[in-house]
């Protein structure tokens, strides 16, 4: 049997036009390599912004649940009250707010709760009813509002709680809340809370009124009272002199007349210092 002839270059040409048109139309339906590269790496962008794009959204929405349960505070006010002076806020729930001489409170914009925070002083707070919990801050103890009228005193001595109408819940993280309800009083701080007691309703509004009354009030007491109506420092000798007690009703105008009648009252003996400091010692 003889062998095929070899197939001549004019005929192989023939056959390669003859296969053209089925290549071309096979390139048509089958993407190049570089083609496909381009898509894959089009591919992979889209993506990877689709990617990123859910990742900011989960990390907005976390953000924003964490703000949420966390209750920041985005934006903060002090005020203060110059002594001798006395001051009232309406707050933007419609809530009032009278501040006693000398006295700092911060007012904080947070997103679940209304709080402030009374650096020092005393504050009537006057409470309108929302779904936010209306909290006073001072030292370490918490009072929460449960629709009220209540005073808060912070100083030296701690933090004094007194209900005026409705109740509060008073608790500093440490000891079990307690719950003062209208005429019921009670001393707080950060470690202790005291017991409830009976309040004057009127000796503790007294100052709204530009009066000081006191009771048998130790001169220690009344000394921290007076203190917020004068800035430079009435100092107590020792605990035998605090232990001395005060009774009367005095104008909180007249701070140093009361100080200067003192010795006409109790056996003491009142110091000027060149700063303006005074100290009360007892003579006998």
């Amino acid at each position: 049997m003889n062998p095929m002839p070899p197939i001549q270059h004019d005929q192989r040409r023939t056959a390669d036009d003859a296969l053209q048109p089925f290549a071309d139309s096979l390139r048509e339906r089958v993407p190049s390599r570089e083609a496909l590269l381009a898509e894959a790496k089009a591919m992979t962008r889209q993506r990877r912004t689709l990617r990123n794009s859910t990742l900011g959204l989960l990390a907005g929405v976390g953000l924003l649940s964490t703000l949420w349960h966390v209750d920041p505070a985005w934006q903060t006010e002090d005020v203060r009250v110059a002594f001798g002076q006395r001051q009232q806020l309406q707050l933007l729930d419609g809530s009032i707010v009278e501040l006693n001489s000398g006295s700092h409170l911060r007012i904080e914009r947070r997103l679940r709760s209304r709080q402030l925070e009374l650096v020092r002083g005393e504050a009537l707070f006057s409470v309108v009813h929302d779904d936010k919990p209306f909290i006073v801050r001072s030292q370490g103890v918490l009072v929460r509002d449960i629709g009220t009228v209540f005073d808060v005193r912070s100083d030296e001595r701690g933090v004094a709680v007194g209900v005026i109408q409705g109740a509060v819940e008073v608790s500093n993280g440490t000891t079990a809340p307690q719950r003062l309800k209208a005429g019921e009083q009670l001393q707080a701080g950060e470690q202790l809370i005291g017991p409830i007691e009976a309040a004057d309703k009127d000796a503790l509004t007294a100052w709204r009124y530009d009066k000081l009354r006191f009771n048998g009030l130790p001169l220690s007491e009344v000394v921290s009272d007076l203190q917020h109506y004068r800035q430079a420092p009435i100092r107590i000798a020792d605990a035998r002199t605090g232990e001395l007690r005060l009774s009367g009703e005095f104008d909180t105008a007249g701070v140093e007349t009361l100080i200067r009648l003192l010795p006409t009252i109790l056996p003491v003996r009142v110091q000027e210092g060149a700063d303006g400091s005074v100290t009360l010692n007892r003579i006998r």
